[in-house]
């Protein structure tokens, strides 16, 4: 699905995907260091094309690349699997700095619940990604059960998109901080 809007915070902007995206999201899912924590990356930039011309298609299936304040392309973040009141929140890759990364967790939240209205946030990750499983576990954020994903174990989460939000509270503060710093 195409959100037509822009979603700006004061260091990065998510932009729903085009096919002018594909070779960018192709080669970022094919980086080395993003391989083994992602899904199952397309074989050719043309199939990654398709793949966003079928995802823009979708209802309840948002993807959004990533922007610094440069304009430059450095991540991709999706809300996708949108039903009643809940969303698998993933494909997420960014090679921005930590407080880029941060904001756009930030602005997908801020989207969940101000956007889309939904009350759970759900998430899969795969058991080997130690660093995003270790992140879970700072916000007190506990799995749900095991799944298998693309063939790779994995946790599965379930939080209430609010409980996130006093979570984010605390990036909300950094981010502000940080822009004032920086005269944003």
């Amino acid at each position: 699905m195409v959100y037509s809007k822009e979603i700006k915070g004061h260091f990065v902007t998510l932009r729903s995907i085009t096919l002018d995206d594909a070779e960018f999201s192709y080669n970022l899912r094919k980086d080395p260091r993003f391989v083994s924590i992602m899904g199952q990356p397309a074989a050719t930039i043309e199939d990654q094309r398709k793949f966003i011309e079928w995802q823009m298609k979708q209802p309840g299936d948002y993807y959004f690349v990533v922007f610094n304040n440069e304009g430059e392309r450095i991540g991709l973040i999706g809300v996708y699997d949108v039903k009643d009141d809940s969303c698998e929140v993933g494909r997420e890759i960014n090679i921005g700095a930590p407080y880029e990364t941060m904001e756009a967790q930030l602005l997908i939240n801020d989207f969940i619940l101000d956007v889309l209205k939904l009350k759970y946030k759900c998430s899969v990750i795969y058991k080997h990604n130690k660093k995003q499983l270790e992140m879970q576990r700072q916000k007190g954020i506990v799995s749900i059960g095991e799944v298998v994903r693309s063939g790779v174990s994995s946790f599965a989460f379930k939080t209430l998109a609010e409980d996130e939000k006093k979570n984010f509270d605390k990036v909300r503060a950094i981010i502000e901080k940080l822009a004032a710093k920086r005269g944003r």
